[in-house]
């Protein structure tokens, strides 16, 4: 009888986990996974919404989509809010963490302050950073005027407009700071203590201790830029819409208008599943890169 109640109880320890986890996964499979596979499935047919799926068509969306000079710029385009993002968004946050950890008076209420332009909404923000790129009354050329520049249209510039896009995340910081400071409060304090004694201190502290013991954050902050910039959508298209002359349309766009424009469900379908491959491989990329550096 005991063997039996045993047997059962160690049943319901491996089951419960299993149980508990049913009805996510099922979520998960069904909004996540299922659309990924319905994209794909769409991407092969001259999709019909009255009398779906419509004409099979098989790889037409994406031979069609290929030959489309808009595409290539959009990738063009994307690649480079990457690069600005990754050279003026990725480290700052950082910084901002080491420096604040390094403070012993209001720490907390500073982290209260970078937490908080978090909770506006982007819509709000935009509304904001508009204002102030705006080339009549805009606070930016207000500042270029005083140090005897000449005034910029920057959001109708094509040659500023990524920039201008991305510059307002440089002030920012909001829940990256937070992540980065509590990994770097994390960090054993035994150990920071031993190469306070060894003489690490100031920057060799920071290079030698603490960088090392946070990589695994650095890491995956990287590659959440990498994804959420790859499929940039919102504050583009709020800025500018695209525009000027298309200078700011990112994948995201370009899908969102294949979709919601253009009507054309199979191009649309075709070009999300392209972005989703090129997506899942820089991330590849980036765990083989972070596995060779542990090896």
């Amino acid at each position: 009888m005991k063997t039996k109640n045993n047997k059962m109880s160690v049943f319901k320890k491996k089951a419960t986990p299993w149980l508990i986890l049913l009805l996510p996964m099922a979520f998960t499979v069904w909004l996540k996974y299922y659309p990924i596979a319905s994209a794909f499935y769409i991407s092969l047919f001259k999709y019909d919404p009255i009398n779906p799926p419509g004409r099979f068509v098989g790889l037409a969306n994406y031979i069609g989509m290929f030959k489309m000079k808009h595409y290539w710029e959009a990738w063009g385009n994307t690649f480079v809010f990457l690069f600005l993002q990754i050279a003026l968004c990725f480290f700052i946050p950082l910084i901002q963490a080491l420096l604040l950890n390094e403070l012993i008076r209001f720490k907390k209420s500073l982290t209260t302050l970078y937490i908080l332009p978090a909770l506006i909404p982007t819509s709000v923000n935009v509304i904001i950073w508009k204002w102030i790129w705006h080339p009549d009354y805009g606070v930016a050329n207000q500042i270029v005027k005083f140090f005897g520049g000449s005034p910029q249209v920057w959001l109708s510039d094509p040659k500023l407009v990524k920039f201008c896009i991305i510059f307002p995340g440089i002030i920012g910081g909001g829940l990256t700071v937070l992540l980065y400071l509590s990994a770097i409060q994390g960090v054993s304090q035994d150990m920071m203590e031993s190469a306070a004694i060894d003489g690490c201190t100031g920057f060799s502290k920071i290079w030698h201790i603490i960088l090392p013991n946070i990589s695994f954050m650095i890491f995956i902050q990287l590659i959440m830029t990498v994804i959420t910039t790859m499929q940039l959508l919102d504050a583009p298209y709020m800025y500018t819409g695209g525009g000027p002359s298309g200078a700011s349309t990112t994948q995201g766009i370009f899908i969102y208008n294949a979709f919601n424009k253009d009507m054309n469900y199979g191009r649309g379908s075709a070009a999300s599943v392209v972005l989703l491959f090129i997506i899942v491989i820089l991330t590849m990329v980036q765990m083989w890169f972070e596995r060779s550096e542990e090896g």
